[in-house]
């Protein structure tokens, strides 16, 4: 991916892309115009010491880091670091040649290792440049020990030059590695923030532990879940009551009522499955097994039922009707784009069968989950009812939770 280039030496064009790890070429190259300084600082110095082939070749230099700025601008980043390296090392190489070493020009050399190293370039590339580099330093040095300078200059305004030139290239060394771990600390600290945000919107969309056995690379995520319960709620009567109401309004409703019963599944220790139109799914016992998932479900259907009671001045004219199933399921996630946590089995469809075929206000219930729930919760026989698919079923009410010893009356 991408994104504008950062502004370097004046404003970038907004229209030049480059790649994100570029930006550390332009992080570093915010010392650039220290380069350029050298060479048009060295123009008028060394014709005053009338060392006219290096004050022309200075001229060159400023020429060629216009050359840079230029190419940068237009996002071409490695020829830009490329023209930078090579002009550079020539300036390098002239200095010793016509001036001698203690000029000091050749530690820009060092320079030239670390660029090489944080640039963007392919490693290979990289580690030759800075072998190179470091290559042509002894190269010269040896080469200054044996050899002397074409250009006789005063020692005084050697010492002069060759102390501003060796602690300025030390200078803009400390500057061109601080940059980048300046803009690589930003990017880490980015790229955490963007960790964190896409853990919390996968684990928004799959239960945790689900999430770590598919980051995991465990494919495909299926599993045989011996007992669970499962509860269907529907808004009543949802479809007509909306029908006059604008997009907006219908949204906002929907997100409150589906936030609050969100609030009630952390409260209660359960796994939300997902909406469906103004429908929702909420299982216990996946896809962490818990003996008393009947338990817990029931008490979360009878938290919503009182929770939907008291909020009538919020959402008017609506109730909940709901219907939970106990038994065995499926449990998987399914699909790659946009994926889904999901239940199937028998128990999940009678649990559907048991929110359409109940009443507005009440939490209906099958057999096997009146099995599991005993004798803690107040149930109600309803009786046998003709269920879709199922034939005649008997089936019951949830109506409250028996009170324990101690709780107040």
């Amino acid at each position: 991916m991408s994104e504008p280039a950062p502004p370097w030496v004046g404003s970038l064009p907004s229209t030049v892309e480059v790649a994100p790890t570029s930006r550390r070429f332009y992080a570093m190259m915010q010392a650039g115009p220290l380069g350029m300084a050298m060479f048009v600082i060295g123009v008028p110095v060394l014709a005053s010491w009338r060392v006219w082939p290096l004050a022309l070749a200075c001229l060159a230099g400023v020429a060629a880091w216009i050359g840079v700025i230029l190419l940068a601008r237009g996002g071409r980043v490695l020829a830009s670091a490329g023209v930078a390296h090579a002009t550079m090392c020539a300036a390098a190489v002239l200095a010793v040649v016509f001036v001698g070493w203690d000029l000091g020009v050749q530690y820009v050399l060092v320079v030239q290792i670390v660029v090489s190293i944080l640039n963007p370039w392919p490693r290979p590339v990289s580690v030759v440049l800075a072998a190179t580099s470091a290559m042509l330093f002894v190269t010269l040095y040896l080469y200054a020990e044996q050899t002397a300078p074409l250009y006789a200059v005063t020692p005084l305004a050697l010492n002069v030059a060759g102390t501003i030139n060796t602690l300025s290239t030390f200078g803009v060394v400390a500057i061109m590695v601080s940059l980048p771990v300046g803009a690589a600390d930003r990017a880490e600290a980015a790229l955490a923030a963007e960790h964190a945000r896409s853990e919390r919107l996968l684990t928004n969309v799959l239960p945790v532990p689900v999430a770590e056995r598919l980051k995991a690379g465990e494919e495909p995520i299926a599993d045989d879940v011996p007992a669970a319960s499962v509860l269907f709620a529907d808004i009543v009567d949802f479809t007509p009551y909306a029908a006059g109401l604008p997009a907006r309004e219908v949204v906002r409703l929907l997100d409150g009522v589906f936030s609050a019963l969100d609030d009630l599944v952390d409260e209660h220790g359960l796994e939300k499955v997902k909406t469906i139109g103004d429908a929702y799914m909420v299982a216990a016992g996946v896809p962490t097994p818990r003996p008393d998932h009947a338990h817990a479900l029931a008490a979360f259907a009878l938290a919503a039922r009182d929770r939907f009671a008291t909020q009538q001045g919020l959402w008017p004219a609506l109730q909940l009707r709901m219907g939970i199933g106990s038994g065995p399921v499926v449990a998987g996630v399914i699909g790659h784009r946009r994926f889904l946590y999901d239940l199937w089995g028998d128990t999940v469809n009678t649990a559907s069968r048991m929110e359409s075929h109940g009443l507005p206000g009440r939490i209906q219930i099958d057999d096997q989950t009146r099995r599991l729930l005993g004798d803690d919760f107040q149930i109600a026989d309803r009786g046998m009812i003709d269920v879709k698919g199922k034939g005649l079923v008997h089936t019951w009410f949830l109506t409250g939770a028996h009170r324990r010893a101690g709780q107040p009356g």
